[in-house]
C-alpha cells in the first residue's frame, strides 16, 4: 500500500470497505445462527433420548447373546450328545450335530472337541459375512456349574467341549456400534468441547474467509486502480509543464474509459490552446504590421506627388537644343514616373493591407460555396477567371480541378473573403508555374472532412517547383515573398482571413510534387466556429440543419 499513490490507496480502501461490510454482517449473522443451532442441538432432552435409544440397542444385543448362550447350554446338556462324544461314536455324534443345526435356526457351525482341542465331530452351514455377524460359545458337555472349561483345572474329568457358532443380523449390531459411537461423541462434545469446538471451528473458518477476502480485495483494488492512477499520474505530469506555459506536450493516454476520454480531451484542449495562442500572436503581429503599413503608406505617398511634379516641371521648362541633355531629361522623367507609379502601387497595397476588414461570418454551406468558386475561378474558352486579377493571362491553359464532396458542409464563412483566399492561393500557384516555365501547369483543389467531422480541409496542390525550405517557416509573415516583384502581403492577408474564420493554413509539399496549401475551416457549431462567430460580432447563429446547400450566394 505504501507504493501506491493517495488516490490509489483511497480506491483500494474503498474496495476493502465494500468487501468487508457484507462480510462482517455475514459473520455476525452466522455466529448468531450457529449459537441458536448449537443451543437447539444440545438440549438435555436430546441426550436423554439418545441414551434411551442406546439402551434399547444394548438390551437387544444382550438379549441376542443371552439367547445364543442359552441355546448352546441346551445343546450341551443333551445326554445323547455327551455319550456319543465320550464314546467317540462318530455316527451318533454326527446325527446329534445335524439335529442341533436343524433345531436352532441361528446356529451356523457346531463342533465337538476334546479338552486338548482334538476334533471329535463338526457340522456347519454357510455364513454370509456381508449380512451376518457371528458369536462363538464354548460349553462343556454334561457340566452345568461352569460356563467354560480349562483343561485340567475347571473339571478333573476333562469332558468334551461344545463349540457353537451362532449368526446374528449384522445390521442390528452395526447400528448398535454406530449409535454407541455417536452417543459417545455427542456426550464428549456436550460435556467438554461444545463451546470450544464451535467457536474454534467456525472462528477459524471465518478467519480464513476474512484473510482471503482482504487479500482478494487488495489485489482487485490494485489491479483496478493501478491503470487508472498510472494514467492520472501521466496526465498530472503533463499538466506541470502546461502550467509553466509549455503547450507542446501531450498526454496521449490510451484506452476507452473516462480517463482516456479525459486525456484525449486534454490533448484537444492543448491543441486548441496552442492554436489560439498562435492565432492571437499572429493577429497581434498583423496588427503591428498593419500600423507599420499604414504609416509607411502615409509617409511614402505624401512626397510622391511633389517629386513627380518637380521632375515634370524641369522637363517642361527645358528649352535647350542640346540633344544629349534633352535625352537625359526625358529618361529621368520616364524613370521617375515609373518608379513613382511603383511606389504608388506599393502604397496602395500597404493601404489595402492596413485597412483589411474583419471577416463578416455567416452560417453557410462550404460545399456549395466551393462549387460556385469552381465556376468563378476556372477559365473557360480563353476567358480569364476571376482569380486573374492583375494579369488576365495568368490562368490561361491552367489545368485547374476541383474535388468537392456531395454532402452539405455547414460552416461559418465570409464568401467574398474566402473567395479572396482561394483566388490568391491559386494565383500564387500559377505564378510559381509560370516562373518555372511550366505551362500548362496543374492545380488541384481537394476538399475533405477530417477529425470526427468537426473540420473541413481545403487542399490546393500544384506540380510546380514547391516552396523553398528557407522561407517555409516565415512564408505567411508580411513582406516575405519568393517573387522579385512581390510585396509579401498576399499570403499574410490569406492567413489573417483564414484565422478570422477560426481555421488555420499551412504550406508544405503536396502529392503532385509541388506545393500544397492546406486550409482548415471548422464545422459550424464547434468551439472554434463559435469563437470565430463571437469575434466577428455575429449574434444569431443558425443551426447546421437550417442551412440550405443551394443558398450560397455568388
Amino acid at each position: 500500500m505504501r507504493s501506491l499513490g493517495t488516490t490509489a490507496r483511497r480506491m483500494v480502501s474503498a474496495v476493502l470497505v465494500t468487501a468487508l461490510i457484507p462480510l462482517v454482517f455475514a459473520l455476525l449473522i452466522a455466529r448468531a445462527t450457529i449459537a441458536r443451532v448449537s443451543a437447539t442441538a444440545f438440549q438435555p432432552e436430546f441426550s436423554v433420548h439418545i441414551d434411551q435409544a442406546l439402551g434399547v440397542y444394548a438390551d437387544l444385543a444382550k438379549a441376542l447373546k443371552q439367547t445364543m448362550r442359552a441355546e448352546a447350554l441346551a445343546i450341551a446338556a443333551r445326554e445323547p450328545l455327551r455319550v456319543a462324544a465320550t464314546t467317540k461314536d462318530a455316527k451318533a455324534l454326527r446325527a446329534e450335530l445335524d439335529r442341533a443345526l436343524e433345531a436352532h435356526g441361528s446356529l451356523r457351525r457346531i463342533r465337538v472337541e476334546t479338552c486338548n482341542g482334538a476334533l471329535l465331530g463338526e457340522r456347519e452351514l454357510p455364513i454370509d459375512a456381508a449380512l451376518e455377524r457371528t458369536l462363538l460359545v464354548r460349553r462343556p458337555l454334561g457340566v452345568d456349574d461352569v460356563d467354560d472349561v480349562v483343561c485340567g483345572v475347571t473339571h478333573p474329568e476333562e469332558p468334551p467341549i461344545l463349540v457353537a457358532t451362532f449368526a446374528a443380523p449384522r445390521a442390528r449390531l452395526d447400528e448398535l456400534e454406530s449409535a454407541q459411537a455417536f452417543a459417545q461423541a455427542y456426550h464428549q462434545i456436550e460435556r467438554v468441547h461444545r463451546k470450544e469446538y464451535l467457536n474454534r471451528t467456525y472462528g477459524n473458518a471465518f478467519a480464513v474467509l476474512l484473510v482471503v477476502t482482504l487479500i482478494v480485495a487488495v489485489a482487485v483494488g490494485v489491479l483496478v486502480t493501478r491503470p487508472v492512477t498510472r494514467r492520472l499520474a501521466a496526465l498530472a505530469a503533463v499538466m506541470r509543464p502546461v502550467a509553466e506555459g509549455d503547450l507542446t506536450v501531450r498526454a496521449r493516454i490510451e484506452g476507452d474509459d473516462e480517463v482516456a476520454d479525459l486525456g484525449r480531451t486534454f490533448d484537444r484542449m492543448l491543441e486548441e490552446l496552442s492554436q489560439s495562442r498562435a492565432r492571437v500572436e499572429f493577429l497581434r503581429r498583423m496588427g503591428e504590421w498593419q500600423q507599420v503599413a499604414r504609416r509607411l503608406a502615409h509617409e511614402i505617398k505624401n512626397p510622391l506627388t511633389p517629386i513627380q511634379l518637380a521632375v515634370e516641371e524641369c522637363h517642361r521648362r527645358y528649352r535647350g537644343d542640346d540633344p544629349v541633355y534633352k535625352r537625359i531629361v526625358q529618361t529621368m522623367l520616364e524613370v521617375v514616373e515609373e518608379e513613382v507609379g511603383s511606389l504608388r502601387r506599393l502604397c496602395t497595397e500597404f493601404s489595402n493591407f492596413a485597412r483589411l476588414p474583419r471577416a463578416d461570418l455567416k452560417p453557410d454551406d462550404l460545399g456549395a460555396f466551393l462549387r460556385l468558386q469552381s465556376e468563378r475561378l476556372k477559365p473557360e474558352d480563353g476567358t480569364p477567371g476571376e482569380g486573374d486579377e492583375g494579369d488576365p493571362t495568368l490562368l490561361f491553359g491552367l489545368d485547374l480541378g476541383f474535388e468537392i464532396p456531395a454532402e452539405a458542409m455547414p460552416a461559418a464563412i465570409d464568401q467574398e473573403m474566402l473567395h479572396r483566399v482561394l483566388a490568391n492561393v491559386i494565383r500564387n500557384s500559377a505564378q510559381a508555374l509560370r516562373g518555372a516555365k511550366k505551362r500548362p501547369g496543374r492545380v488541384q483543389v481537394t476538399t475533405t472532412i477530417e477529425g470526427a467531422g468537426d473540420r473541413f480541409v481545403i487542399a490546393v496542390d500544384d506540380d510546380g517547383p514547391g516552396i523553398p525550405e528557407t522561407v517555409k517557416e516565415a512564408l505567411f509573415d508580411p513582406y516575405v515573398s519568393t517573387k522579385r516583384d512581390g510585396t509579401g502581403l498576399g499570403l499574410s492577408i490569406v492567413k489573417k482571413i483564414v484565422v478570422d474564420h477560426g481555421g488555420s493554413i499551412e504550406a508544405g509539399w503536396g502529392p503532385l510534387g509541388g506545393a500544397r496549401f492546406r486550409i482548415v475551416i471548422p464545422r459550424l457549431g464547434t468551439a472554434a466556429s463559435l469563437a470565430a462567430l463571437e469575434r466577428a460580432g455575429t449574434i444569431e447563429i443558425a443551426p447546421p440543419s437550417s442551412i440550405d446547400p443551394k443558398s450560397s450566394r455568388p
